[in-house]
């Protein structure tokens, strides 16, 4: 399942939703805590927070790399 979760970007552990994504995300709403991600991924929260740290990081570049292109 852990393979299924890294290798489809629409699986995540949620049978009650068809371990899809989208289906998970058209009928959820609210936000989430890092455990519950952490859950529907299968991996520890503080890795959730790890990798959202480095998304902001990544995204922080891509902005500068922009505004040095304008």
């Amino acid at each position: 399942m852990e393979k299924k979760i890294k290798e489809d970007p629409d699986f995540i552990h949620s049978p009650k939703h068809g371990n899809s994504l989208q289906k998970f995300l058209a009928k959820n709403d609210r936000i989430l805590e890092d455990s519950a991600v952490g859950r529907l991924l299968l991996i520890p929260s503080e890795e959730v927070e790890r990798i959202y740290q480095e998304s902001i990081v990544e995204l922080r570049k891509e902005m500068v790399d922009e505004e040095d292109t304008d």
